[in-house]
């Protein structure tokens, strides 16, 4: 049996919540500052993370949100203490929030194994699907340095059942490959896709309550055994 692998990219293939976990960490220290180090710093992250993850409702995974979850975290604490912010702070702010989308993101350590995956026989075409804006996804995608070993890059601004129904109709046996249950798995499970969860570092976001017997892995190098290793049936 030949298999289309579809992967995640964000957590999946590059170590995405690192590169943000740095990133809230420059900005919680440049918002301790601006409050006059009225406010501790896991404070901070506590409140921007609860504004962000609400933001997710209005704003999606549209590059604006995170940025604009600072903003709006800089301005409730300020106002909770009185302190007035100056432009150059909210400026300094905005900028350094948006260098999330500029870094080099590194490649998790076990994606040496995509380009095996790819020569396989048993492998009838390699995919990436991710979440997001065009143009952030597609520099992640190219950053990678691994799209030669790729037929195929989808970037949706949504992965939900109806994605997932979509690409179970342009590929022939697809197998969705990813960190996330909320995006990748359960969804592509609903639809009647095969899918595999890797575990890897995450945020809150991604977990969701389901109905589902997932088959897990802890890196992709697992892929082998359970698909082509018989291990679990598929």
């Amino acid at each position: 049996m030949k298999y289309d692998l579809v992967f995640d990219l964000d957590d999946t293939l590059i170590q995405t919540q690192a590169a943000f976990r740095h990133n809230v960490d420059l900005c919680s220290n440049l918002v301790h500052q601006a409050l006059d180090e009225k406010v501790i710093i896991n404070d901070i992250k506590e409140v921007f993370n609860k504004i962000d993850l609400e933001l997710i409702k209005e704003l999606g995974f549209s590059k604006a949100r995170y940025p604009y979850a600072w903003e709006s975290t800089l301005d409730l604490l300020a106002t909770r203490f009185n302190i007035e912010i100056s432009s150059i702070v909210n400026d300094q702010l905005q900028s350094l929030a948006k260098t999330i989308f500029k870094v080099n993101i590194p490649l998790q350590n076990d994606t040496f194994i995509i380009e095996e995956l790819s020569n396989r026989k048993d492998v009838a075409s390699m995919t990436i699907l991710t979440l997001g804006e065009k143009d952030v996804q597609s520099k992640r995608v190219m950053d990678t340095g691994l799209v030669h070993h790729f037929d195929n890059v989808f970037i949706t601004s949504k992965k939900d059942k109806s994605t997932y129904l979509e690409l179970n109709e342009k590929l022939s046996n697809p197998v969705m490959i990813g960190n996330s249950l909320r995006s990748d798995i359960v969804p592509a499970l609903d639809a009647g896709m095969k899918a595999i969860h890797i575990i890897r570092d995450s945020w809150s976001y991604d977990e969701i309550e389901h109905n589902h017997r997932i088959d897990s892995i802890k890196s992709l190098v697992e892929i082998k055994l359970l698909l082509f290793g018989n291990l679990v049936k598929l």
